[in-house]
C-alpha cells in the first residue's frame, strides 16, 4: 500500500509511521511512505534518504518503568510542492491509496487572495485535480490536525480552492468520491531524546539523526462513513497489531472535545505560567508543588466542568488525571518552548471552548485559564522575541497579533469567543 504524507515531522513518524511499522511486523504487509514538504527547510529527502529512523517510547505501565525502541522503515521517498511541483505531482498520481496530513490547527485554511497553489489544501486540491484528468482511482484522505471534524474542514476547503482556481466538475465530482476521515490522535511527541541519544546510539550500533521519542500511551479515533471505515481497517488493520485505534461512528466529537480541551488547552494555557516562572519542562511544571495545583485545579474546576453538562461525570475527571500522570513523565522531556510554536492559532482551537461553555454556565470566566490567557498576552506583548528567565523566546507566530492593546491581542488569540466574553476577560486581567 502506497502512502502520501504532507510533513515529515516529530509527531506523524512518532505516531502513524510508527503505526503502519508495526502493523507490518504483525501483518507482513508492506507499506511506502512518500513525504511531501510542508513549509522551506523540512528535511523530508533526508529522512526519507536515511532509509530507517529509530522511535524511543517511554513511560510507567503497572508501576513499573517501561521503555521501548523500534526501528522505522516504511518511508522510502520524499517530493516538495514547494520546489518541484511536477515531481510531487507525478508522484501522488501513482498507486496511492492514503493521502494523510498533520499541518498544525493553522495548516488548513482557505485564502481567497490566492492565484496560485500555495499551502497544504491547495497544494492537495491541485494533485487531485490532476488525478481526476487522469480517472485515477479516489483516494482516503485522513486529516490528523486537532481541528474539529479535520476531515470536513478540508473537504470543505479544498472545495473552495477548487471554486477558486475553477478547477469544474470534474474535480467536484471525483473529490465526492473520495473517503475523507475525521480522526483524533493522542500521544505526547516530544521529539528528539537528547538525554538518551547516546545510549541508542551504542545499542543501534550507529548515530541516528531522525531518533524521535514519545510516550507509551497513543490513541488514534477514526471516524467517517460506515463503507470507508471498512476500507481503511482492510487495508490497515491496526487491531491485528494490537495497537489502540477506535473507529466510531458518533462519538468522536466526544472524545476530540476531552482531549483537545484538558490534554492540549493545558499544554497551552501552561505555556505563559511556567515559561514566565523560568521552568522550561512539561514534567517539571506538573510535579512542582505550587504549579501543579494550579494545573490540576484548572483541568477539574474549569477544563472538566465546562465540557460536560454533570460537574460529577467520572470519565471526563479520570481522564484528566491520566493527562496530569502523563504530563508528570519525567522521561518525556517535554519543552514548552516547542509547545509555544504557534500559538496564537493554538489558543482559540484548545481553550476558546472553555472560556466560553464555563461563561455560559457561571455567568464568569473561569479564573485561572483567564489568568493564563493574561500571561499568553502578556508573553506577545514585547514583540517578536520574548525575553523569559530561561532565555529568549522568538515567536514566529508574532505577525498574527493585531495590535498592541491587550484588548487587541486578546482579539487575536480567540477570535472565535464572543464578544462579551472577552469582555469579562478583559475585566478579570486588568483587575478594572
Amino acid at each position: 500500500m502506497k502512502i502520501l504524507q504532507f510533513g515529515g515531522g516529530n509527531f506523524l513518524r512518532c505516531f502513524f509511521d510508527w503505526m503502519l511499522q508495526k502493523v507490518s511486523d504483525a501483518m507482513a504487509v508492506e507499506y511506502e511512505v512518500t513525504l511531501a514538504q510542508l513549509t522551506p527547510g523540512e528535511p523530508v529527502r533526508e529522512i526519507a534518504d536515511a532509509g530507517e529512523y529509530h522511535v524511543l517510547l517511554r513511560g510507567h505501565e503497572g508501576g513499573e518503568y517501561v521503555e521501548t525502541l523500534d526501528a522505522v522503515r516504511v518511508v522510502r521517498d520524499a517530493v516538495s510542492p514547494l520546489t518541484d511541483r511536477n515531481e510531487y505531482i507525478e508522484a501522488g498520481c501513482r498507486d496511492i491509496e492514503l493521502i494523510l496530513s498533520n499541518s498544525t490547527e493553522a495548516g488548513i485554511y482557505f485564502d481567497p487572495e490566492a492565484s496560485e497553489p500555495h499551502n497544504y489544501p491547495s497544494f492537495l486540491a491541485q494533485l487531485l485535480r490532476e488525478r481526476a484528468r487522469r480517472r485515477l482511482p479516489p483516494v482516503m484522505i485522513m486529516a490528523m490536525e486537532l481541528n474539529e471534524r479535520s476531515g470536513d474542514l478540508l473537504r470543505k476547503t479544498l472545495r473552495q480552492y477548487g471554486g477558486s482556481f475553477a478547477y469544474g466538475a470534474e474535480f467536484e465530482d471525483y473529490l465526492a468520491s473520495c473517503s475523507f476521515y475525521n480522526t483524533l490522535v493522542d500521544r505526547i511527541v516530544p521529539g528528539y531524546p537528547a538525554d538518551a541519544a547516546d545510549r541508542v546510539f551504542e545499542k543501534i550500533g550507529r548515530s541516528d539523526k531522525w531518533l524521535t521519542s514519545g510516550e507509551l500511551f497513543h490513541l488514534f479515533i477514526i471516524e467517517g462513513d460506515r463503507e470507508g471505515n471498512k476500507k481503511i481497517q482492510d487495508r490497515i488493520p491496526f487491531g491485528r497489531a494490537g495497537l489502540n485505534v477506535v473507529v466510531t461512528g458518533d462519538r468522536l466529537d466526544f472524545y476530540h472535545d476531552r482531549k483537545v480541551r484538558i490534554l492540549n488547552g493545558a499544554h497551552t494555557a501552561s505555556v505563559p505560567m511556567a515559561l514566565f516562572a523560568g521552568i522550561e519542562n512539561v514534567d517539571a511544571f506538573a510535579s512542582h508543588p505550587g504549579h501543579a495545583s494550579w494545573l490540576s485545579a484548572m483541568m477539574h474546576d474549569e477544563i472538566c466542568r465546562a465540557l460536560d453538562h454533570d460537574a460529577d461525570d467520572k470519565e471526563t475527571h479520570a481522564y484528566a488525571e491520566d493527562v496530569l500522570t502523563r504530563f508528570r513523565n519525567p522521561t518525556l522531556q517535554h519543552k514548552f518552548r516547542a509547545i509555544a510554536l504557534n500559538s496564537v492559532s493554538k489558543a482559540d482551537a484548545r481553550m476558546s471552548p472553555t472560556l466560553r461553555d464555563y461563561f455560559a454556565r457561571n455567568g464568569r470566566v473561569p479564573p485561572l485559564m483567564t489568568a493564563a490567557a493574561g500571561k499568553l498576552c502578556e508573553l506577545y506583548g514585547h514583540g517578536p522575541v520574548a525575553e523569559l528567565p530561561g532565555g529568549p523566546l522568538e515567536l514566529r507566530d508574532y505577525g498574527q497579533i493585531r495590535g498592541d492593546s491587550l484588548e487587541e491581542r486578546l482579539a487575536s488569540f480567540f477570535p472565535s469567543l464572543p464578544p462579551e466574553v472577552r469582555k469579562a476577560m478583559l475585566h478579570e486581567i486588568s483587575g478594572a
